[in-house]
């Protein structure tokens, strides 16, 4: 059985969190998954601990093209873990050491794959909400997103005009 073919859209979205005791609200770049934003299947919030992606367009040049080239599979994925898993959603304070939302990404001919989205910490990639761990957020992992490499692509360069 073949697996189900989904859409990436990049777009934007509303974040919120309490700042200084006081409700904030400001906006993110969002990827949608067959119009359905990420945190949306992961079951989780866009809040500070989920603020940043590669994608964002406030980041320098340099930062943005090594995002749009890891995203492409063209380098490895920087992760700060050095477990080379593509950084989906990290801390407002730009650090992957608070914990991420990553993933495995690969390219199978036709085919972009995300495999085994979830959090990871210093620990690693987790399967879900750990009890013992309250740091870590509960969340339903994805074990395989597939998307049309032409369609990706496409998304991915519309993104990041030259």
């Amino acid at each position: 059985m073949a697996a189900a073919v989904h859409r990436l859209r990049i777009g934007e979205a509303v974040a919120e969190d309490r700042i200084d005791g006081r409700p904030q609200r400001w906006t993110v770049t969002e990827l949608f998954i067959d119009e359905r934003p990420l945190c949306q299947w992961l079951g989780i919030a866009r809040d500070l601990r989920r603020h940043g992606t590669d994608l964002d367009p406030e980041l320098p040049p340099p930062e943005r093209e090594l995002g749009r080239d890891a995203f492409l599979g063209r380098i490895p994925a920087p992760n700060q873990f050095g477990s080379g898993r593509l950084v989906l959603y990290r801390c407002h304070c730009g650090s992957d050491y608070c914990g991420v939302i990553s993933c495995r990404l690969k390219t199978d001919g036709d085919h972009v794959l995300w495999q085994d989205v979830t959090h990871e910490d210093d620990d690693g990639p987790s399967a879900g909400h750990n009890a013992a761990d309250s740091s870590a957020p509960e969340l339903t992992p994805v074990a395989r997103f597939v998307f049309d490499r032409a369609q990706y692509e496409q998304e991915l360069e519309r993104h990041f005009p030259r």
